[in-house]
C-alpha cells in the first residue's frame, strides 16, 4: 500500500527533502518547518477529523499540535520517519483532547444527577438524540459515521490510520506505542464491530 504522506510536495508540487527540513527546523529555521507545516498539514487535520469527529475542534487541535510539534523537535532522533513521530504526536493531542472532554461530559452528568435539581423544573436531556443522528438516517454517511462514533477512541485511530493514512501495522504499533498484535487486533474488532454496526443501522 503506498503512503504518500512519506513523500511530501511543496506548493509547486516539488519533493522536499524531509531529512534536511527538518534538520533546519530543529536548528530554528522557521522557514524549514513552515514548509514542513504545509506538506504535512492536511495529514495532520484528517486524522483529528476522524479521531475527535468535530472540524472545528480538529482545526484547533491541529493547531495545538504543531506548536508541540515545534517545542519537541529536539526529541525527534530521526530513528522513525519523520511523518511517523508527527502520527504519534499528533494522535497523542486528539487522545488527550478526547479524554478530557469525556471527563467534561461525565461532570457535567453527574451535576444533571445532583440531588438539589428539582426533577419537574425541566425535560430531562436526551442521551440518545444528536443532531447528527436526527438528520437524514437513511445517507449512507450518517450512517457510517454513526458507527464509527461507536468505537473507542483507540480503535477508530487505529482504524484511520490503517484505512485513511494507508500506514502499515508496524508503523501505527510505533504511532500509537503499542504492540503490532494490538494495532492487528484493534484493526480487526474495529473492521468487525463496524460491519455488525451498520447492518443495524440500516
Amino acid at each position: 500500500m503506498s503512503k504518500p504522506a512519506s513523500n511530501p510536495v511543496n506548493a509547486d508540487g516539488e519533493p522536499i527533502d524531509v531529512p534536511v527540513l527538518v534538520q533546519q527546523a530543529r536548528n530554528g529555521d522557521e522557514s524549514a518547518f513552515g514548509e514542513l507545516m504545509q506538506a504535512y498539514h492536511q495529514r495532520v487535520y484528517g486524522i483529528l477529523v476522524g479521531m475527535v469527529r468535530n472540524p472545528d475542534d480538529a482545526g484547533d487541535l491541529a493547531q495545538q499540535t504543531w506548536i508541540k510539534v515545534w517545542n519537541k523537535l529536539d526529541t525527534f532522533k530521526g530513528d522513525a520517519d519523520f511523518y511517523t513521530w508527527l502520527y504519534r504526536v499528533t494522535t497523542f493531542v486528539g487522545l488527550d483532547f478526547i479524554r478530557k472532554r469525556n471527563r467534561k461530559r461525565e461532570v457535567e452528568m453527574l451535576d444533571e444527577l445532583a440531588p438539589e435539581r428539582d426533577p419537574d423544573s425541566e425535560m430531562a436531556p436526551s442521551l440518545t438524540s444528536r443532531p447528527d443522528q436526527a438528520a437524514q438516517q437513511t445517507e449512507v454517511r450518517d450512517v457510517f459515521d454513526a458507527a464509527l462514533d461507536t468505537l473507542s477512541p483507540e480503535h477508530r485511530t487505529a482504524l484511520m490510520l490503517r484505512e485513511v493514512e494507508g500506514l502499515s501495522y508496524d508503523e501505527i504499533a510505533k504511532v500509537m506505542k503499542c504492540r503490532r498484535g494490538t494495532v492487528m487486533s484493534r484493526i480487526f474488532y474495529a473492521r468487525k464491530s463496524m460491519q455488525e454496526k451498520l447492518k443495524e443501522l440500516r
